[in-house]
């Protein structure tokens, strides 16, 4: 049976967005019942999530496209429900039949619904319906459809329950919908049915953002953004119809540049005006409440801002309506609205005057001071000079537990209420600026044109410094930050010059400017208390520009100290993240990882988004290299799509580097090839951004045994990112620097780099530093023809890492020492060697590097296994001459049948390319054939 477009063939574009797996379920069920097997399907989800589009779309798939298929279908309605047959009718309509057994039982014609029905009637009518599809499953695979099947009425509900236990052995396939929530009005006998071995139950899952971008794309010619998709994909829960909905009601510009909130669509809001007008003025006044309160909304406060006093019962009312539901948890009950929209829709439908009256209620209820003021602002219509300084206030004290969020609606809001435009222009600038610091970076972009517009003043000019840092503008953000400085006077606005120093020191990280670090930070910290924003946020990075100067021991009682006064709020999330990195870079990997994951949640204490993604991409890191790389995976997958959302480029190249490090090592080159594309960044962009972006394409190129590519993207880095006796580097690229110009034969190059790496001081030895260093040597003296000398380098490095679970390094260390010792011809301790680092890599999930080292193992030609594999397609395509050709030559005619060119063959087994022409020319004539095409060939007949 041909399946087309429903089973994912790449010829045909699939039919709805985000179900494939749903249509491959249904093709494979469909061919399970043609072989003979009843089965029932179900499709299940809430309203809006496209239940009825799947069923439609494959019933025309099976009318259409397929031969030998019979569909009968109904659709159950609500208005229907208290008419007998009415289900049934609709099906016996695709389908009519002609049965004097039934009318002799007394059954009425089928092909319309009657008001009341006998037992005998309903029995007869079973068994016509059971003998009928038994009868066309003779014929043909029938397909019974039944659409929303929680509104059947009882009696079609009891036919289907009496065929579903008895048909056996028949081609017939029932597949049905139901709404999440629809389950429980149906008849137990049903429920049961449905839950059987031979019922499967398929859950339609929300879109994606991605899936949400494609089809706004094919459906609707729209080109949405990352950061609008996933704002869709909130507001409307990620169901298809509300999505859909919107795509074709809005505007295309609506999807063009930041958005705070979405409308509902105009079926959400006709639906939410029916069930208002047929019900109580009570349900009305609590589900107007509901929609003012938000999530704040409990069943006491929902009473006291409608002001009905039987609330419970309205709630009732609203439920069964199926506007509102009631949850709970161990904190506290919340009640909320059941579909996405809904809430919207209500509060438009709300009048003005009454709208107003209900934020003033809201004012006196909630307990939150945040929200207690934005009922108030929302309650207010005109200027407000006293609420704006209430504001204003507010937003100073958030400021210092560091939830910028908070501070940046609370100034935003006090700018619209201030009657005086210079206040209005300086609230609106404080609100960007704390927009920049909560790490929305895409709503700060919103309002860069209203900045630049505004009179030139030190806070302008820090605002788009800071949003230009943010947005990894190196230059824009030097020149704004140094005009802003240059334009502060710390002696009659410390507060406001401190700020504009804390922003430097953040553009020396983005830098890796140890002296700007300290230098600034001490600045801003000379001028602000102890708990000040920009005196916390300044601690948070000075140890690490201490430490990029070489004194780590500063720089860790620096953060000893700062971690030691800090409270319990969103300031402290700064400078676990800097102790973090310091503690990474000083190999106490593990006290890494916790701070990391400790500096991720921006909730509850509403944190930095910005702090949170650059603790989640160093988290990503930290889980590399402890060997995690399952839980490496799923953190660079949730941190890409906030990473997105927020448009925050400085952080992206950080995340993506181990990302293209992770799937360059397992092997899956088209998602490896696209981390390394999303981490690419300009010439001018900051050292943080361009360091991984360019160790990105170097981890690639490596994996793929391209050293020419691999140093050809690491050149760069001894200009970016030189380690002196005055500039400690952050990122470990040094080794791999050497590895590459060994292995592109640049000997002495790499014998000067070496030389001076070496000779630069260190305050306290790392061990990992000390082992990179330490294998780096032993690859080179390896190459210069010194086997003794590089054996005893590599197993120093191997003992620095003693006592350190340390599984990815160790592993590229025994592999670089094992393929050394194997070219110098010492093949038993390479063969031992490899093993260990074979292991190692397969524990990681690391394929790639497991075959290469299965390669370098046949080159040995030591027996690793003691068992001969009959399957190896080397011993497949050598055939009898197998005992003629060396280990090496083996491993030669596996790469170049492959498809490997001279060179490439040369890189990977870290052999001269004369070497392995010469080895080709005797596997040539040991096989008897001439080319590069005949070996190819016999090794496709060997597999």
């Amino acid at each position: 049976m041909s399946s087309g477009a429903l089973d994912g063939d790449p010829a045909h574009e699939q039919p709805l967005v985000g179900r494939d797996a749903v249509f491959a379920h249904l093709e494979e069920t469909l061919r399970e019942v043609r072989r003979g097997h009843v089965r029932t399907v179900v499709l299940t989800g809430p309203a809006g999530s496209g239940k009825t589009a799947v069923l439609e779309v494959f019933l025309q798939h099976c009318r259409q496209l397929l031969r030998g298929v019979r569909v009968l279908s109904a659709v159950g309605d609500p208005w229907e429900r208290q008419l007998a047959l009415a289900g049934y009718s609709q099906l016996m309509q695709t389908a009519p039949i002609r049965s004097a057994k039934a009318y002799d039982a007394g059954a009425v014609p089928s092909s319309a619904p009657v008001p009341e029905l006998t037992p005998a009637q309903a029995a007869a009518h079973a068994a016509t319906f059971m003998t009928h599809l038994e009868a066309l499953q003779a014929k043909a695979t029938v397909v019974v459809a039944i659409d929303d099947v929680h509104h059947l009425d009882e009696e079609t509900l009891r036919i289907l329950v009496f065929v579903l236990r008895r048909l056996r052995g028949k081609r017939v396939l029932f597949v049905l919908t139901l709404d999440s929530a629809g389950a429980q009005g149906l008849p137990a006998g049903l429920l049961g049915a449905l839950n059987g071995h031979r019922a499967g139950r398929l859950q339609l899952d929300p879109l994606t953002a991605g899936e949400v971008q494609d089809l706004a794309r094919r459906d609707f010619g729209l080109d949405l953004g990352t950061t609008a998709a996933q704002r869709l994909v909130a507001h409307t829960r990620g169901w298809p119809q509300p999505i859909v909905e919107l795509l074709g009601e809005l505007p295309p510009e609506t999807w063009q540049s930041w958005f705070p909130s979405l409308p509902a669509s105009s079926r959400m809001v006709a639906q939410v005006s029916g069930l208002l007008a047929a019900g109580s003025p009570e349900l009305t006044a609590v589900v107007e409440a509901v929609a003012v309160l938000g999530d704040q909304a409990g069943p006491e406060e929902t009473g006291r801002v409608s002001g009905v006093g039987s609330v419970m019962q309205a709630l009732d009312e609203a439920h069964r309506a199926g506007l509102v539901r009631l949850r709970s948890d161990e904190a506290r009950s919340v009640v909320d609205f059941v579909e996405p929209g809904a809430a919207e829709a209500v509060y438009d439908l709300v009048p003005p005057s009454r709208r107003l009256a209900l934020h003033r209620r809201a004012a006196e209820v909630v307990a939150d001071e945040g929200q207690r003021l934005a009922h108030r602002v929302a309650a207010t219509l005109g200027a407000d000079e006293d609420l704006a300084r209430e504001l204003e206030e507010f937003a100073r004290r958030q400021a210092r537990r560091g939830a910028w969020h908070d501070v940046s609606n609370a100034l935003f809001a006090a700018a619209r209420l201030s009657p005086d435009g210079t206040d209005r222009g300086d609230r609106v600038l404080r609100a960007v600026d704390a927009l920049v610091g909560s790490g929305s970076i895409a709503e700060a972009q919103v309002w860069t044109a209203a900045v630049e517009s505004m009179p030139a003043s030190p806070l302008r000019s820090s605002v788009l410094g800071y949003l230009s840092t943010a947005s990894g503008q190196n230059h824009s953000a030097r020149t704004q930050l140094t005009q802003a400085w240059e334009a502060s006077d710390p002696a009659t606005d410390p507060e406001a010059a401190a700020q504009v120093a804390q922003r430097l020191v953040l553009h020396g990280l983005a830098s890796w400017d140890g002296p700007a670090m300290t230098r600034w930070a001490e600045t801003a910290m000379s001028l602000t208390p102890a708990g000040a924003p920009a005196h916390v946020e300044s601690a948070a990075i000075y140890g690490l520009g201490l430490y990029a100067q070489g004194r780590l021991h500063e720089a860790e009682a620096a953060y000893e100290e700062a971690l030691g006064l800090a409270g319990e709020t969103a300031q402290k999330q700064r400078l676990q993240m800097g102790a973090a990195w310091l503690a990474l870079r000083a190999d106490d990997v593990e006290h890494a990882l916790v701070n990391f994951e400790a500096a991720t949640p921006t909730e509850p204490r509403g944190g930095s988004l910005r702090i949170s993604l650059w603790a989640e991409a160093w988290l990503a890191r930290t889980q590399l290299i402890l060997g995690d790389w399952d839980a490496a995976a799923i953190t660079v997958s949730r941190a890409s799509s906030r990473l997105e959302a927020s448009r925050m480029p400085l952080v992206g190249p950080l995340l993506y580097w181990t990302a293209a490090e992770l799937w360059s090592m397992r092997g899956d080159w088209a998602r490896a090839r696209q981390y390394v594309s999303r981490a690419a960044v300009h010439p001018g962009s900051y050292a943080a951004m361009q360091v991984p972006s360019h160790l990105a394409r170097a981890r690639f190129h490596e994996a793929r045994a391209d050293y020419e590519s691999a140093l050809e993207a690491l050149e760069p880095l001894t200009e970016i990112d030189p380690w002196t006796p005055e500039r400690v580097s952050f990122w470990p690229w040094q080794d791999t620097y050497v590895n590459a110009l060994v292995m592109t034969n640049r000997l002495d190059r790499a014998a000067a780099f070496l030389r001076d790496l070496e000779a630069v001081p260190r305050e306290r030895a790392i061990p990992t530093d000390e082992a990179r260093l330490a294998w780096a040597r032993g690859r080179l003296v390896a190459a210069q023809g010194d086997p003794d000398s590089a054996r005893e380098h590599f197993e120093r490095a191997l003992l620095h890492l003693r006592g350190l679970h340390r599984p990815y390094l160790r592993a590229r260390i025994s592999f670089a020492f094992g393929q050394s010792m194997r070219r110098a011809g010492k093949r038993r301790l390479a063969s031992s060697v490899l093993q260990v680092a074979r292991d190692l890599y397969d524990a990681l999930g690391a394929t790639t590097y497991v075959d290469r080292c299965d390669r370098e193992l046949k080159a040995t030609g030591m027996d690793t296994s003691g068992v001969e594999d009959p399957a190896d397609p080397v011993l497949a395509v050598v055939g009898r001459a197998e005992s003629e050709l060396t280990a090496q030559e083996l491993a030669v005619a596996e790469l170049v049948a492959a498809g490997a060119t001279n060179k490439e063959a040369a890189r990977s087994l870290f052999l001269a390319e004369k070497t392995v022409q010469y080895h080709l020319t005797r596997i040539y004539r040991k096989l008897g054939i001439r080319s590069r095409s005949e070996l190819a060939a016999r090794y496709r007949r060997g597999e």
